[in-house]
């Protein structure tokens, strides 16, 4: 039996990408794996007949019967494994050489982790070459679900023996936030972990589902956080949940009114208060980023809306920190005025 199940569905894929993707897994440093590639497009035989080229044997090329979707795919893929680690893989992205050597050696050094993920690099065709380090330690990862997807799904590898024995699937009824839902689930029963060096490329182009599906992004995303809130007793008003969903958590928007402002600064305050009742989530790590994420509200309102945010961080509980451009954004708007 191998060590490693390297699970990718893969999706009209172009194959310039798929041979990446593909040529990226079978050069690993680690070969101790096998490769479980499911074809969601069955219609497409050009990816079975590019597949069919390959002639190693820790392939394992499957086809569904019909399309049936990203996470049912997962699930399918999930079922197929046999290893005793399971490592998600994008059609078009590239793992980089060391990436399987280095999670399998961290999971074996660390038996208390159940999930780990890795930094990775942006390239393609728009937001090419930043890295992106998400949260190292368990209870930054768990503070920060709320709010993003604090390991990046393409990169984690997993104990498969904890899905299998504690039944935890994809949501089915998901096609992006699927994964926020497994790293809950996991939560729940074991510890999660980010290694900070870049061992994964993300590959971003105009087809890619994030571009594809906005609105139904969107609207998973408020499915995800009424779930949460309701999971944890958290009440919140129309406005105030309103307000989560539309400014809080989406990074894109335009805050240009100093009222919205204000009800983002309640909303953050009431969570971090409910949290040193229920506790949810630990502490410090989720006042820190609920802090984190009112920076963020008032540097896009002052960018904006020409909002000086100095008084309501003067005002807040949380412990916010001093922002370089904030504070420069708060003198230039007190000059203007």
């Amino acid at each position: 039996m191998p060590k490693i199940s390297v699970l990718m569905p893969i999706w009209n894929t172009h194959i310039a990408h798929l041979r990446a993707a593909v040529d990226s897994v079978l050069r690993q440093t680690f070969t101790d794996f096998e490769f479980i590639i499911l074809n969601d497009s069955p219609g497409n035989k050009a990816l079975q007949a590019f597949i069919r080229t390959y002639h190693d044997e820790r392939i394992k090329y499957y086809e569904n019967p019909e399309s049936l979707g990203v996470a049912k795919s997962y699930n399918r893929l999930l079922d197929l494994a046999t290893a005793e680690y399971a490592a998600m893989m994008n059609h078009d992205d590239i793992s980089l050489p060391e990436r399987l050597q280095r999670q399998y050696e961290y999971l074996e050094a660390h038996p208390e982790i159940g999930l780990v993920g890795t930094a990775y690099k942006k390239f393609g065709e728009i937001n090419r070459f930043k890295v992106v380090q998400n949260p190292a330690r368990h209870e930054e990862i768990m503070a920060s679900l709320l709010f993003k997807a604090p390991v990046h799904h393409p990169t984690i590898m997993f104990r498969r023996a904890l899905a299998v024995d504690n039944n935890i699937r994809y949501n089915e009824n998901f096609v992006s936030l699927n994964d926020r839902q497994l790293y809950d689930d996991f939560g729940q029963i074991t510890r999660l972990a980010n290694i900070s060096d870049v061992l994964y490329k993300y590959r971003f182009h105009k087809d890619m589902v994030s571009k594809r599906l906005k609105e139904v992004i969107s609207d998973e995303q408020k499915e995800f956080h009424k779930a949460w809130f309701a999971k944890n007793g958290i009440v919140l008003t129309t406005d105030e949940q309103s307000a989560f969903d539309n400014f809080v958590t989406t990074g894109r928007c335009r805050i240009k009114d100093a009222a919205t402002l204000d009800l983002l600064k309640h909303v953050l305050e009431k969570l971090e208060q409910e949290n040193q009742t229920r506790h949810f989530a630990a502490e410090p790590e989720f006042s820190q980023v609920c802090a984190q994420y009112l920076i963020k509200r008032c540097l896009n309102a002052a960018v904006y809306g020409r909002i000086n945010s100095k008084k309501i961080l003067e005002n807040t509980a949380l412990p916010v920190h001093a922002n370089l451009w904030l504070n420069v954004c708060n003198l230039a708007l007190k000059w203007r005025a």
